[in-house]
């Protein structure tokens, strides 16, 4: 169960950037947030796959 949960983690700390980068009007800070939440979505599948 602990690989589900780190996955869960990191899924909702990319969701998060990736909603933020959305909300904002600064053009140079949504492509940022969107860059950042590349390393939570893969952290996310890891554990899965390791799993798997």
């Amino acid at each position: 169960m602990e690989p589900e949960r780190d996955a869960i983690y990191y899924e909702q700390l990319a969701r998060v950037a990736r909603l933020k980068a959305s909300a904002t009007d600064d053009q140079f800070l949504a492509v940022r947030l969107s860059e950042a939440a590349i390393r939570p979505e893969r952290m996310a599948r890891k554990p899965r796959r390791d799993s798997a």
